[in-house]
């Protein structure tokens, strides 16, 4: 009976080394099949108006900007999204968000991936305005033209720059919940100056009240009388005169929770604010974001684990029928 345990052992013990060696083997050749995987499609869209330039964000050595906060939010979500996993990029600014990357896999693509997000920049900017509602909701337009399952995350302080007469601002036509994903906000509570930067992204200087004023000629004002006017509403084309309250504090800039919440719930978007670079990677593979299809799959990991399984038997066979194990087997007996 000892007898033929060890010649079934023996006979186990070579054939798990075979097997170690042959799955070994069939891994260095990289094989993939197509597999139901749970993956993620993700429209990023970044506001890049002047605004997001602020650093408030602060860390051991200096402070970030929101901008920087946000792009290297997206570079850590990539990286946490699967293979098989699909994103799009696209970049707001005064009234619009265009897209700058249609939907690619993630794995296939991630370093393109990774260095259009790096180099995103402000002076991509072709105005300085920003109509965060109108962005939005144009990017909720884009999102089901870019894929069936496709979420958006879109990262912003939600400031309204120069600010709106709610007369003008638009309605949401769509249907609130649609397009899932979340309304990231972008900054802190607390206003903070906004800086001019120059060619180079150093800081220049920082704007003042007096410039402010000078260039908000957003067209948001109503006109209602000539009295009006002289009070500060000027005609819709025109800026505001100094007159106007809603300009007294447009040179600062603070994440605006009010209106991100009330963009949210139009939309029927999640509001959060990040206060660290690693959240965007948790929003982003939660599992009510999930899209399950087939998906090319790397079979490396599995290979890798039964290999590993195998070769702990060989190594359990060959040290249980050693005569130094049934010696020390033996002495715990007694």
């Amino acid at each position: 009976m000892q007898a033929w345990r060890l010649n079934t052992a023996q006979v186990w013990r070579r054939r798990s080394l075979w097997l170690v060696c042959v799955l070994l083997t069939v891994a260095l050749f990289r094989p993939h099949w197509s597999l139901p995987n749970r993956v993620y499609d993700w429209y990023f869209v970044v506001d890049i108006t002047q605004s997001m330039n602020v650093q408030d964000y602060p860390t051991a050595a200096n402070s970030l900007s929101r901008l920087h906060m946000a792009k290297q939010s997206i570079r850590q979500a990539l990286s946490a999204l699967p293979c098989g996993s699909r994103v799009a990029l696209g970049l707001f600014t005064e009234r619009n968000t265009v897209n700058v990357v249609k939907p690619v896999e993630v794995c296939s693509h991630f370093a393109a991936l990774d260095q259009t997000v790096a180099n995103m920049d402000w002076r991509m900017a072709w105005a300085a305005d920003s109509f965060i509602a109108h962005g939005l909701y144009n990017a909720l337009e884009q999102t089901p033209a870019l894929g069936k399952q496709m979420r958006v995350m879109f990262f912003t302080d939600a400031q309204q720059a120069p600010p709106a007469n709610p007369t003008y601002m638009p309605k949401f036509a769509g249907q609130p919940g649609q397009v899932q994903g979340y309304l990231v906000g972008m900054g802190q509570l607390s206003p903070s100056q906004i800086p001019k930067l120059d060619e180079r992204n150093a800081v220049a200087g920082y704007w003042e009240q007096e410039e402010v004023q000078r260039f908000g000629n957003f067209g948001m004002a109503e006109t209602l009388s000539v009295l009006a006017m002289e009070q500060g509403q000027h005609d819709r084309n025109g800026g505001h005169g100094p007159g106007n309250a809603l300009l007294s504090n447009a040179h600062l800039s603070a994440l605006d929770a009010g209106n991100l919440q009330r963009l949210a719930t139009e939309t029927g978007l999640h509001a959060v604010r990040l206060a660290h670079s690693g959240q965007a990677a948790d929003w982003a593979t939660s599992l009510g974001m999930t899209a399950w299809r087939w998906a090319d799959t790397d079979l490396r990991p599995c290979l890798a684990m039964l290999a590993s399984g195998l070769w702990l038997l060989f190594v359990l066979l060959t040290y249980l029928h050693s005569p130094w194990f049934t010696r020390l087997s033996r002495y715990w007996r007694r």
